[in-house]
């Protein structure tokens, strides 16, 4: 891993993108992502806190530490990110956060709305169900808002969550939890 500034990465907590619902009309190619929050007041997505995945945090990084992924939302790259913060200030989204470089399980999703909303805006959204929550061992998850939020002091990244989570909204970094590991 690149050496960081306090010891803190960039991390995104959004997963939809093109997996979460676009809403309809216009061409947003020709747009950053704060031109598009500006020019669409009802939003640019059905999940009105998603990654709008037009890159304003892409061109801030001077690393090519983050890009956009495979499912239309922002990617960091663990092994490139320094920690600088010019990805977090980009995002008008307020998606991007920086986290302890050691933080390995996170849920990626920032929705506030109820479940059933949630639901139909992004295919991948936290829908408050709890089932983290009432799976973890060290009691380090919440819901706030309407999604899941880990308390980093208190997770020992058993990866629990992340195998429990019916909607795949929290991810091991590592990638090393798989449901396989605890049946």
């Amino acid at each position: 891993m690149a050496p960081t500034q306090n010891n803190r990465i960039a991390m995104v907590y959004c997963t939809g993108g093109s997996r979460a619902k676009r809403r309809e009309g216009g061409d947003l190619s020709y747009l950053d992502c704060r031109m598009a929050k500006q020019a669409y007041a009802d939003g640019v997505l059905e999940c009105a806190q998603g990654c709008l995945g037009l890159g304003s945090c892409v061109e801030a990084c001077r690393l090519d530490a983050i890009h956009i992924g495979p499912h239309g939302a922002a990617v960091v790259d663990r092994n490139a990110c320094v920690g600088c913060g010019l990805c977090v200030e980009a995002c008008p989204q307020n998606l991007i956060r920086l986290v302890d470089a050691d933080t390995v399980i996170t849920p990626r999703c920032s929705n506030q709305d109820a479940g059933p909303v949630a639901r139909n805006a992004c295919d991948v959204s936290c829908i408050a169900c709890r089932i983290c929550e009432k799976n973890c061992p060290a009691d380090a998850i919440t819901m706030e808002n309407n999604h899941a939020v880990i308390h980093p002091e208190r997770c020992v990244s058993c990866g629990m969550c992340a195998v429990k989570c019916p909607r795949g909204v929290i991810v091991d970094a590592n990638g090393i939890f798989t449901v396989s590991d605890f049946e």
